[in-house]
């Protein structure tokens, strides 16, 4: 087996591990909230064999131990359940909810490095200008606002103001900018500040030196030399940071009542609907850690010393 085989192998048992390690969190997590799930779908005028009837039907009178293998098998076979507020497939759910937030995180990932490498690449060449001071500045005002603050003061100037972008749901890729800006926005200033140290570092090294010395323009060197090499790093953070994102989306989501699996998260966890929950929960950690993965291949392609560690 080859050392790249070798490599991925690791990454991927590691991967089933933190799999693993989420879905017991977070069956822990359900388990000790209070209160009961069948309780909040019941009147309290239902008699106590009808709601230990529904326990049973449900799974709920087991061990939580057997709950959770029992999940754990039906979910290794595809059976993601069924939600106990709606009655209907939890994996039903999650695939109308699931291209939805795929879309918005997509949309938000796109914008991120289209704003975030040139901004860094041009605060770098201008180290310790005025502009790269309030490039700087901004950046770490985007990082310190919560999502949910940023996308009020979105909705509040270009929706409700001047009306610009709908205000809530999914009417068309119109009304995809503002959700995708809050999510995209804070995060903004980690790719910024990536790209702009990165681009110093390598602009320092012999080889770019000599180049200089060679005649070469300016232009040249910084495509050819300097942001070639700067965005090897980046591009690893690409799909590092999606997970993130995704996770993130879940505040975004319900600020603009955008019908992704976030919005359904909370739905699920306001109801305490553990199939809801668990199905989500498990999604994500799969994604993050076929984010992770892509993440540690690109990197060990691209330097080969990684695979050694």
């Amino acid at each position: 087996m080859s050392d790249v085989a070798k490599y991925i192998l690791k990454r991927l048992l590691t991967g089933v591990l933190v799999v693993l390690c989420v879905t017991i969190i977070i069956f822990g997590i359900l388990q000790a909230m209070p209160g009961d799930p069948i309780d909040l779908m019941v009147d309290t005028r239902v008699s106590a064999e009808k709601v230990a009837e529904l326990k049973a039907r449900w799974g709920l009178d087991k061990p939580p131990v057997v709950q959770y293998f029992y999940w754990l098998s039906n979910i290794c076979r595809g059976d993601f359940g069924t939600s106990i507020s709606t009655k209907q497939e939890v994996l039903y759910l999650i695939q109308q909810r699931l291209p939805y937030t795929l879309m918005l995180t997509g949309a938000a990932m796109i914008i991120e490095y289209l704003l975030a490498i040139p901004l860094g690449l041009v605060a770098a060449v201008r180290r310790d200008g005025i502009l790269d001071k309030f490039l700087t500045v901004v950046m770490v005002v985007l990082w310190s606002m919560p999502a949910f603050w940023l996308g009020v003061l979105l909705i509040r100037q270009f929706a409700v103001k001047n009306s610009f972008f709908p205000i809530s749901g999914y009417s068309g890729l119109k009304s995809l900018v503002l959700p995708a800006l809050t999510l995209a926005l804070p995060s903004l200033a980690q790719i910024f500040r990536l790209t702009r140290s990165e681009v110093l570092d390598v602009m320092e090294e012999k080889h770019v030196e000599t180049a200089y010395a060679k005649g070469i323009s300016d232009k040249m060197v910084l495509v050819r030399h300097v942001l070639r090499n700067a965005l090897i790093p980046v591009t690893v953070t690409f799909f590092l940071n999606l997970p993130w994102l995704i996770g993130g989306a879940v505040v975004v989501e319900n600020v603009f009542g955008w019908p992704g699996m976030g919005q359904l998260l909370w739905k699920g966890i306001s109801k305490q609907d553990f199939p809801i929950v668990q199905g989500i929960v498990f999604v994500i950690a799969v994604l993050t850690v076929i984010c992770n993965l892509i993440g540690d291949i690109v990197s060990g392609i691209l330097d080969p010393r990684i695979r050694m560690e």
